[in-house]
């Protein structure tokens, strides 16, 4: 009888090299441990997305904004029910 893995790895083997890669993302964000290089590479191959030739920088922290009352996003949730 085939354990767990060597079953994963039977299933692996037969992959196209993308679905492989959306496998290892998946795997990755599992384990908390995540490459943006594979999901870029897989965006900069798809037309639907231009990525920018030249590196980019991942957004700057914010701290929000302390305000009173009820908070937007509770007062949509109340509305839906």
């Amino acid at each position: 009888m085939l354990t767990i893995k060597q079953t994963l790895h039977n299933v692996v083997e037969q992959l196209s090299e993308e679905q492989a890669i959306r496998v290892l993302e998946m795997i990755q964000s599992l384990s908390g441990k995540t490459n943006n290089s594979l999901t870029l590479a897989r965006l900069a191959s798809d037309s639907r997305f231009r990525l920018p030739s030249q590196g980019f920088r991942p957004f700057k922290r914010v701290v929000p904004i302390r305000l009173l009352g009820v908070p937007a996003s509770k007062m949509l949730i109340e509305d839906r029910r």
